[in-house]
């Protein structure tokens, strides 16, 4: 930064007094698929606002520190990637840093395109705050029960009056009308069913950016029966040439002149491909007004209107940022025509509209999110799909929604625990039916149905504790995170004043909810456990005959021990331990049950309990391998991969596994492994399936017939014996497929041979090991209430060789211009082959090992061995891909060929290996003239 001043003699010179410091970067956020990014922070300082799955930002916030006097502030353009596995390389990365750059697919994250970072050398820190609600992977498959996934705790929408400006434009044919037409249309239906039409208002007004006079539709007090007049006007609206700014901006005046509830939320959106005219050559003060928000629209007259401008495919946003008057979230640029996005982007303006997760799906995704461990498909069938359904139901009613930050430090009981407490609610697995279930802990049971329990089954009762006035809890603070005051704490505080005043003091306590980010929600919460606290609550522990078996934390019973003043009362089960099977006994600890009165019951039937139900079972089909190169680049990057690689002095490697089907009772599987006696650093492993060969099959089959067909089509290759293979395509139990991928060679396979659909599936195991190490490899599975002794575990040893720096083998050999030969015969014998190159062959369609020459991989060469019999005859490095060898002179017999890679000392770890038959026969014939004589004569 320069500065202009004056010298002594009157001269002007210019004087340094600071920099600007620019950098690009790149920033991953969580794994993807969000449905959008919602906040950027930087030194705990807002720096955009808003809603963005995709696209590009223009972030303009120079004073942001202070300015050029003190820290400056920040700008420049930031892409944003919501994590899917169709994105490709950013462009930005792939110029600075490589053409190879990853496309970094399954992470959501942003890059900083040389961004101003302000006038300090010191990089500030950067928080973001995504939502991801309605996607379950990276793939975008569509949430479970989507339509109760997001809940806003707060209200909706208030008293709205809204002037949608939809350009349509000559430049706007095609899929941009189309993705437009659409997002409107959803937010109109978001209105009709997140909005109460009889008691909130609703002014919407549609008009369009086009030559001459605009098409438009108004309407005034909008109800149920209005909305398919609005969608119908939206699905007839053409495309007409020309454009009128003026025009169209005197008709948001108009709208919003005439407004007379200055109660209502004021909004206009502005939808356009930022081809606009320039608002500035417009003379018409109310509109400059309607913009500035001054005059009849100043904010002390009440009819500041919030004008949101939406760029479709352009980023220049020169003459947009002059209509748009809310700089928070700056000029959202939509990359492509994505309905999808511009739907989002619009009602975060509308209402910014923060939602939080149900509850039950945040339950739902602990038990089955690879994250947790459990990463199973079998374990979605122990789901009670009912009882969750009813959970969240029932959560979505109570506006009763979550939002939480999940990462690799976050203990699964921890964050259950967390859900439970917040929600009031229990997941447990049924004693009886082995299905996870939630238990809401409500008043939803009718007191006659209840199990009671006596002196004919309770074998012992202690710990009685019943609360006093004088120490009843009468204040509750809860604290939580205020999304509203840019995430920071925030606490509420209801109090009892009645028991206070008899107590004749304040009995405070804390509850800490770090999963809630709403005030609303948080004074609810914070009034539900004043009544819990406050009451007169009795509670004991009881050891409990079999009786008990079936029932588990959140279920509720009589207890009727009328000579301990507990008579016929409902009791709420806080915790259960179930003892062993020798002394058939279960201990609960409960207390009274918050929603009930003492009554009378009668005593249900247990069912029978099977004594083995729990025992952990090893698995019976797995994989458990090196990791070849490949499977570490799809899931850390190739980057960071070569820089490990090349890091170290010794050829390391990491073992990859997955395992088939859980046996009966089992939740969840672990990798353990151990270069000695110790199993002590298991780690969850994932799923993969998988089939039997139909026939065997030899080197040069492509086509493969399964025992069946394979349910999961999400796979990247797929494994037999030692050899990868890559999928084509399928037809039911058919596949056409490449052979000899990656780092492997095609072998011959014998019918039943195990088929595993691992590719992309595969846990890769934390601790690396180096070459020589033999790595013995055991999964270990659990039940709910044992784990697998590692002595009955199944598993493998695993010999380290580095398979992942090592390059790959030379593919494509033919010998004397065929594949295999039997046999050669004549003077002499030509082997050709074709190159590979591991760093390029590292995403998209495979290449298979009968395909023709890739850039072969800086540094490689082959080495070649030949042997007749058991004589070397050549033993060689070449750096061409052909070798010619002369067989003229060799008796006739096995003839053997060996071929690999070899780059810096360092071997392919599979080789090309070939025997055949070379050499003549031998024939005996007499000499013609000399009939006695008899002749050796070697002939072609």
């Amino acid at each position: 930064m320069n500065k202009q001043g004056n010298d002594m003699g009157g001269s002007k010179k210019k004087q340094t007094v600071g920099y600007k410091y620019y950098a690009g970067a790149s920033m991953i956020f969580c794994q993807g698929s969000i449905d959008k990014l919602i906040n950027i922070s930087i030194a705990d300082r807002v720096a955009w606002q808003g809603a963005i799955q995709d696209g590009t930002l223009d972030i303009n916030k120079p004073s942001l520190f202070g300015g050029q006097s003190r820290e400056g502030g920040v700008s420049g353009y930031v892409d944003i990637y919501s994590g899917h596995d169709k994105h490709s390389r950013n462009s930005y990365l792939a110029r600075k840093i490589s053409e190879i750059v990853p496309a970094y697919r399954y992470v959501a994250g942003a890059v900083f395109r040389h961004f101003y970072w302000g006038n300090n050398p010191y990089l500030k820190d950067v928080s973001f705050v995504v939502q991801r609600i309605h996607y379950q992977d990276a793939k975008k498959t569509p949430q479970w029960y989507n339509e109760r996934a997001a809940i806003k705790s707060d209200d909706w929408f208030d008293n709205t009056a809204i002037h949608f400006i939809l350009d349509t434009s000559a430049s706007m044919r095609g899929e941009r009308i189309i993705a437009l037409k659409t997002a409107i249309k959803r937010a109109i239906n978001k209105f009709e069913t997140s909005m109460d039409l009889n008691s909130t208002r609703l002014d919407v007004l549609i008009t369009t950016y086009q030559g001459g006079a605009p098409q438009k539709k108004l309407i005034r007090k909008v109800s149920k029966n209005d909305i398919p007049n609005l969608l119908d006007f939206i699905d007839n609206l053409t495309i007409v040439g020309g454009e009128n700014l003026e025009t169209v901006l005197s008709e948001s005046v108009n709208f919003f002149e005439h407004i007379n509830n200055l109660e209502m939320n004021l909004c206009c959106i502005f939808v356009s491909d930022g081809e606009l005219q320039n608002v500035d050559s417009i003379k018409n003060n109310k509109i400059h007004d309607l913009i500035n928000k001054t005059g009849i629209f100043g904010k002390n007259e009440g009819r500041d209107v919030n004008i949101y401008c939406i760029n479709i495919a352009n980023r220049n946003i020169s003459l947009s940022s002059k209509i748009d008057n809310t700089p928070k979230d700056g000029i959202p640029i939509i990359r492509d025509a994505n309905s999808d996005l511009i739907y989002e982007t619009m009602i975060s303006a509308i209402n910014c509209a923060s939602y939080d997760m149900n509850p039950a799906h945040i339950l739902r995704e602990l038990v089955t999110s690879q994250h947790t461990g459990f990463n199973s498909q079998s374990v979605q069938n122990l789901i009670n799909e009912n009882s969750f359904k009813i959970a969240a139901d029932k959560f979505f009613e109570e506006r009763l929604g979550l939002s939480y930050l999940w990462n690799s430090q976050s203990k699964f009981e921890d964050l259950k625990k967390n859900i439970e407490k917040v929600a009031d609610c229990v997941l447990e697995q049924n004693a009886e039916t082995n299905q996870f279930e939630i238990k809401l802990i409500r008043d939803n049971y009718d007191i006659a149905d209840l199990p009671v329990f006596d002196k004919t089954n309770i074998v012992k009762i202690s710990d009685i504790k019943k609360n006093i006035v004088t120490e009843m809890i009468n204040s509750v603070t809860v604290n939580f995170i205020d999304r509203t005051n840019n995430y920071k704490q925030g606490s509420v505080t209801v109090r009892d004043d009645a028991l206070i005043a008899i107590a004749g003091r304040e009995n405070n306590t804390t509850v800490s909810y770090d999963t809630v980010y709403s005030r609303s929600l948080a004074s609810r919460l914070a009034m539900r456990d004043l009544a819990y606290l406050s009451s007169d609550l009795a509670s004991v522990t009881l050891t409990i005959n079999l009786d008990g078996r079936t029932l588990g934390r959140g279920d509720v019973f009589l207890l009727n021990m009328p000579h301990l003043g507990l008579d016929n009362v409902v009791m709420r089960i806080i915790s259960a331990d179930y003892g062993t099977q020798k002394n058939n006994q279960i201990t609960f600890e409960c207390s009274r049950d918050v929603f009930s009165l003492p009554t009378s019951s009668v005593i249900n039937v247990q069912p029978p309990i099977s004594p083995d139900k729990g025992i952990a079972r090893p698995v019976k089909d797995f994989v458990i391998i090196e990791s070849p190169y490949y499977e570490l680049v799809f899931n850390y990057g190739q980057q960071m991969v070569d820089r490990l690689l090349t890091g170290n002095n010794e050829l390391s490697g990491q073992i990859a596994a997955a395992f088939v089907d859980l046996p009966e009772n089992a939740l969840l599987a672990e990798l353990a492994t151990s270069l000695s006696d110790n199993f002590d650093n298991a780690e969850n492993v994932f799923e993969c399936e998988m089939r039997k060969l139909l026939n065997q099959i030899d080197r040069m089959d492509s086509v493969i017939k399964l025992n069946e067909s394979p349910e999961d089509n999400e796979y990247k290759w797929i494994l037999i014996d030692d050899e990868i293979l890559f999928v084509e395509s399928h037809n039911g139990n058919e596949l056409i497929v490449k052979r000899g991928c990656l780092d492997t060679i095609p072998e011959m396979h014998k019918q039943n041979s195990r088929v595993y659909f691992c590719g992309g599936k595969l846990m890769l195991k934390s601790e690396e090991y180096y070459e020589g190490d033999k790595v013995d490899c055991r999964i270990i599975t659990k039940t709910s209430t044992s784990s697998l002794d590692i002595s009955d575990a199944t598993g493998r040893v695993v010999d380290i060789i580095g398979r992942a720096i090592r390059p790959y083998p030379p593919a494509n050999v033919t010998i004397n211009g065929s594949y295999y030969p039997a046999s050669i015969i004549g003077n002499t014998i030509e082997i050709n082959w074709s190159s590979r190159n591991r760093l390029q062959q590292t995403s998209g369609i495979m290449v298979g090992w009968y395909e023709g020459n890739v850039t072969v991989e800086n540094g490689v060469r082959y080495h070649i061995i030949l042997r007749h019999f058991s004589n070397v005859l050549v033993d060689k490095i070449v750096e061409e891909p052909r070798f010619l060898f002369d067989i003229s002179n060799l008796k006739k017999g096995d003839f053997h060929i060996e071929l690999s890679s070899i780059k810096n000392d360092i071997e392919s770890s599979q080789k090309f290996k070939h025997t055949l038959i070379v050499g003549d026969d031998i024939e005996f014939i007499f000499n013609k003239e000399h009939k006695t004589e008899l002749e050796f004569i070697f002939e072609d």
